[in-house]
This record gives C-alpha cells, sequence and structure tokens, in this order.
C-alpha cells in the first residue's frame, strides 16, 4: 500500500511538474517595495499648468533561504509605469523601464538589498478655473504598476518574482 501511495504522488508530481522539479523560487524569498527618492515642483500661473516631477525607486531584498552559496546571480527587471498626458483625451500610456543588478555570492540565509535604477513620474493640472474646450483631461498622473524580476545563475532561470504577481504573465523584451 505505502509504495502504491509513492507511486501516486511521483506521478502526480511529474503530471504537474514534467520537466522535474528544480530549484527556484522556494530558494529565494523577495520582498521589494516602491519608494519616492525625490520631487520637484513647479507652480504654474492662472491658465498654466502646475507640474510635479518625482523619481522612484523600488527597494529589492533578495534572501537566500537555502542551506548553500549561491554564485553568480544575475537580477534582471522591469518597473511597469502609465504615463498621461495633459490635455489628451487618450488613456495612460503602458511603459517599462529595464536594469539589472548582479550578486557575486549570497551566502545560506544572507540578505542583499539594491535599488533599482529611478523612473521619472510627472503630475501635472491645470491652474484655475480653466478647461480644455475639446473635453481633455485638466489633470494628469503618472503611476507606478509594478516590478517584475528574473533570477538567474549562471545564465540559466533560477526564479521569477512579481508585484503584483499579475506582472508575470508581461512579455519580456
Amino acid at each position: 500500500m505505502k509504495n502504491s501511495v509513492r507511486i501516486l504522488v511521483v506521478s502526480i508530481v511529474l503530471a504537474v511538474f514534467p520537466g522535474g522539479i528544480r530549484a527556484g523560487n522556494f530558494d529565494l524569498e523577495i520582498h521589494c517595495v516602491p519608494k519616492r527618492v525625490d520631487q520637484n515642483v513647479k507652480k504654474g500661473s492662472d491658465g498654466d499648468a502646475n507640474t510635479t516631477k518625482e523619481h522612484w525607486v523600488y527597494d529589492v531584498a533578495v534572501e537566500n533561504k537555502t542551506f548553500k552559496d549561491l554564485t553568480n546571480l544575475e537580477i534582471k527587471y522591469i518597473i511597469f509605469f502609465k504615463q498621461e498626458q495633459l490635455g489628451v483625451k487618450a488613456d495612460p500610456t503602458p511603459r517599462r523601464q529595464n536594469g539589472n543588478f548582479s550578486i557575486t555570492v549570497l551566502k545560506p540565509h544572507e540578505k542583499k538589498l539594491f535599488s533599482t535604477d529611478p523612473v521619472e513620474l510627472t503630475k501635472s493640472n491645470l491652474v484655475g478655473n480653466w478647461i480644455y474646450s475639446s473635453g481633455a483631461k485638466p489633470n494628469a498622473q503618472d503611476t507606478l504598476v509594478g516590478l517584475a524580476l528574473r533570477v538567474y545563475q549562471n545564465g540559466a532561470r533560477f526564479a521569477e518574482f512579481a508585484n503584483p504577481s499579475t506582472l508575470t504573465r508581461e512579455r519580456w523584451e
């Protein structure tokens, strides 16, 4: 009876993971937090627009959850954001910014911290009681959507992370 249960478990594992079970997402714990690093406000006069430019990064923590050194890790990431244009009726435009970070050695249960490259987000609004006769937006605000990253070890994909998790479905170019 015990052998038939083991065979059943192995059969289920092979059905769910046809390539076998590999090290990966459970060997690393990854957290990310968006953080504004600076802000520049330009006040407009009546009929003009106020503009605020902000630079945002993601602070990322990568922790080795294994009992062995993880070497030659390369982390490739994409920051997803949307840009809106003042005075335009169109929906916000999806944008992305790529970057990477390398870790030579990540010792057992060690945590490495890094920040992504900054992305610039802009907020604009018309000053006074002005509107666009075309019905276009009197306010525009760029927004962060999230961060997706992939961890490679010696060139092979090792783990994947996204916040929100739906970004794992996005294409990598």
